[in-house]
């Protein structure tokens, strides 16, 4: 399904080769007023149509049209990120580094892309400092999943209708265990020849 998303109520931005060079780059999204949740997002330029002069833009599953002002090429995979890149704000495990080994095993934080030097900049987990750092020394610490809680269901009619069953063999049972050994006049004179005076 194709969404368009308006922004501010502006003239028509006409078609261009500017426009359309945005084409299977990664784009971020901005300025759009009546799907604000979209802005800031990452996506993918699929591809641009001239007729309504808008991309067709991919954020996960959803695809939208979105014209060219409210698109830009984002600052990662286009200017030479690695093919899996890591996104800013991405938490990462630090590994197999020798210079500064101390780091070795030590979380943080994505903050950007150094396209010219080919490294991640990296604040450090619990500290201000933030180093360069290759793409292979970094692993992705994916966050843990929620499991849901565990909690005890309540009695389901069938196992209510086995327990009531249940009772009802008892109670049957006894009835006929008393009717054994019936207690009354019979039974005491059989036992004391009548009914003891008070």
């Amino acid at each position: 399904v194709l969404y368009t998303a308006a922004s501010s109520p502006t003239a028509r931005h006409p078609a261009s080769r500017a426009d359309m060079a945005l084409v299977g780059e990664r784009v971020v999204v901005s300025g759009l007023l009546r799907r604000p949740e979209l802005n800031s997002q990452v996506g993918e330029a699929t591809s641009f149509d001239e007729a309504n002069g808008r991309y067709t833009v991919r954020i996960g599953t959803e695809q939208i049209a979105l014209r060219p002002m409210n698109v830009e090429r984002a600052p990662f995979r286009s200017s030479g990120a690695p093919a899996e890149t890591l996104e800013p704000h991405a938490k990462v495990r630090i590994h197999g580094l020798s210079a500064r080994a101390e780091l070795n095993s030590c979380g943080g934080t994505i903050l950007c892309w150094h396209a010219d030097k080919g490294r991640y900049g990296v604040q450090v987990e619990g500290s201000l400092e933030t180093v360069l750092l290759r793409p292979t020394n970094l692993e992705e610490v994916k966050p843990p999943r929620v499991r849901e809680k565990w909690a005890p269901e309540w009695r389901s009619a069938e196992a209510d209708a086995i327990i009531e069953n249940k009772e009802r063999e008892l109670l049957a049972a006894e009835a006929a265990e008393a009717a054994k050994h019936p207690f009354g006049a019979g039974f005491g004179a059989a036992a004391g020849g009548g009914a003891a005076a008070v």
